[in-house]
């Protein structure tokens, strides 16, 4: 598919500016992360430049200095021409969105590259079809690795039991469900406010990944790492444009967009698996629970009551066969860890 898109491009790249492009356009793509996270430098930064570039000046792709919809109106933003593209948190559109949940459930992302790749696969294969991204043509999805527990206070979150109470950050819908589970209480809070949230003694345990409590400065507050295989879910993505200013663009400006967006799933994921692998070191000293035996047991009569969960609500959703988006799923997942 990539040696096509290049194949497409240098086609493009041949005729004049008038037959090729039209008439320049610029696009505003939204942003709500930090700049150091490597998914705003990955997905937003890069992208936005790479699509610059390659269309020669004719698409501008501009971020804006401060944002121009919160997290929790990114997609309504751009179906409705607030924006013309965001990043978004599948999470905050649960109400339009089911089938990308796949992507959250517990040990569907052992690594961040080879769940973004299942998921984006499976998207393209099952859940594109069924439209449920209303007025919106999704460009790219990924998952971060696998969430772990890490605690902020004094619980020691290394059995279910030691959950209960526990204020619990946990953001996607799966997340949440999974810390009501085990006793806690779930709360979302942006991930750029969680550093605050910390601070002031808001929060006490975190589905989190290392790496990604480090990128928001918490580090310092963690006393504890609870580790279970395959992680406990994790966050899923997703970049958008308005389908509106899609069909206003020329077939080789989109062509452009769509060349560009090749591998974007997979280099997401690569950018996030090499933050856990860089910060890993720097939890070395701080006590970490490996959870086997009888308490992984008991984490998972919770953990594996997601996958059915997900199955019920993609039925719903009017996906035909969601065990046979499950299995594909799975059967990415193995071909990226060579099996």
């Amino acid at each position: 598919m990539l040696y096509i898109r290049k194949i497409a491009l240098a086609s493009i790249f041949s005729l004049t500016p008038a037959v090729a492009f039209g008439q320049a356009i610029e696009l505003i793509y939204n942003n709500t992360l930090p700049p150091f996270n490597e998914t705003y430098q990955v997905g937003i930064r890069d992208f936005a430049a790479a699509i610059n570039e390659a269309s020669g000046g004719e698409i501008k792709v501009t971020i804006p200095d401060a944002q121009l919809a919160p997290v929790d109106r990114q997609y309504e933003a751009v179906r409705d021409g607030i924006v013309d593209m965001a990043l978004i948190d599948v999470s905050a559109v649960t109400q339009h969105v089911v089938l990308n949940g796949i992507g959250e459930l517990p040990g569907f992302a052992p690594t961040s590259e080879a769940g973004s790749v299942a998921l984006w696969e499976t998207y393209q294969k099952f859940f594109e079809g069924v439209g449920e991204w209303d007025g919106v043509k999704v460009l790219s999805t990924h998952v971060l690795p696998g969430r772990q527990i890490l605690s902020v206070s004094e619980f020691v979150p290394d059995t279910p039991e030691g959950m209960r109470g526990a204020r619990t950050w946990a953001t996607s819908a799966t997340l949440a469900v999974i810390a009501q589970a085990f006793g806690g209480v779930p709360m979302d809070t942006a991930y750029p406010e969680l550093q605050e949230n910390v601070e002031r003694g808001n929060l006490d345990v975190l589905f989190i990944t290392p790496g990604s409590a480090d990128g928001a400065g918490v580090r310092p507050s963690v006393t504890h790492l609870t580790k279970i295989p395959g992680g406990i879910g994790t966050g899923s993505f997703a970049v958008i444009i308005a389908e509106e200013r899609w069909n206003e663009m020329t077939p080789a400006q989109q062509e452009i967009i769509l060349a560009t967006a090749e591998g974007l799933p997979r280099r997401l994921g690569q950018a996030n698996d090499v933050e856990e692998i860089e910060t890993a070191p720097a939890y070395a000293n701080v006590p970490t629970t490996e959870v086997e035996g009888e308490a992984l047991a008991a984490f998972h009569e919770v953990l594996d009551q997601q996958e059915s969960l997900w199955f019920q609500r993609a039925e719903a959703a009017g996906l035909a066969d969601p065990q046979a988006a499950i299995d594909f799923y799975q059967s990415v997942l193995k071909r990226e860890a060579g099996e």
